[in-house]
């Protein structure tokens, strides 16, 4: 687990709490923004599931949304500001979001995706980065950003799914309905909408009740195992490409930032949209 002082302040973006069956509770709190993933909220993220995993009180993490959906993804508003003059700065930036990012990954604790309705591009593979995912049976998750020309972010997919599951979901950025990803393997579980905090917090304390070595000992086997396969060198691989896309983005996605400056998100999403309508 990395060497950090766990932030003990309060959030902007985020709720932090922890019940008496051990299990914190952190929730994405940017509702009016659809809790889009901007670079405050993922620090305030990482620093609260640091500060849980290092808690002697917490033997489980869940990480949930509020409002009407788990997240909206990446924060494209803030994106939109990016300065691109140069790679190695931007290269810089990449690296030090990725480590921030794939926190979960790194816990030593069980972390649990608990979504509903949406887990769009950034929010997707966070979910996927954590141990267990139980998704409501309305959700929709994948990669819908690669249509916009925005790339990926950390492309762990490819680790949890087979060759040709894995080129479909990101040669065509459709997005996956729950019962589908349970199928192909992006998620653990799937409830009705109105089940899902009961659920969640039924697998959250059977895990809290397992003995803490026991989950600390098979989670650091398990994401070794995938680590010597090579997950890490395939990730950092990806990193440079995105980097250098991102320096020099393709023409969709300038056109995509620029009428997000002018008319505003939902119009540069619409129209950027419309390319594809009847094709899904």
């Amino acid at each position: 687990m990395p060497e950090i002082t766990p932030d003990t302040t309060n959030y902007e973006n985020i709720l932090y709490e922890v019940d008496s069956e051990h299990i914190c509770w952190v929730t994405l709190n940017r509702p009016e923004k659809a809790n889009a993933m901007s670079e405050q909220l993922i620090l305030e993220l990482r620093a609260a599931l640091l500060r849980a995993d290092q808690d002697e009180d917490v033997n489980v993490i869940v990480v949930r949304g509020a409002g009407r959906g788990f997240s909206g993804g990446y924060d494209l508003d803030g994106d939109a500001q990016d300065d691109r003059s140069s790679i190695y700065p931007y290269r810089l930036k990449y690296i030090r979001q990725f480590e921030e990012f794939i926190t979960p990954w790194l816990l030593s604790k069980p972390v649990i995706a608990s979504v509903h309705k949406y887990a769009i591009g950034k929010a997707f593979e966070f979910s996927l980065f954590c141990d267990y995912t139980i998704a409501t049976s309305d959700t929709k998750m994948g990669y819908s950003e690669v249509r916009y020309g925005l790339s990926a972010h950390c492309l762990f997919m490819p680790w949890l799914v087979n060759m040709k599951t894995a080129k479909d979901l990101l040669l065509t950025g459709r997005e996956v309905p729950a019962h589908e990803a349970k199928v192909l393997g992006l998620i653990s579980e799937v409830v009705e909408p109105a089940d899902l905090h009961e659920a969640t917090k039924r697998k959250a304390t059977l895990m809290a009740r397992i003995p803490r070595e026991m989950q600390r000992m098979h989670k650091m086997y398990l994401n070794r195992l995938y680590e010597l396969q090579g997950l890490r060198t395939a990730t950092d691989y990806y990193l440079e490409l995105v980097a250098v896309l991102g320096q020099q983005p393709v023409p969709e996605y300038v056109e995509l930032t620029k009428m997000t400056v002018e008319k505003g998100l939902r119009a540069a999403l619409d129209h950027a949209q419309a390319r594809y309508k009847g094709l899904d």
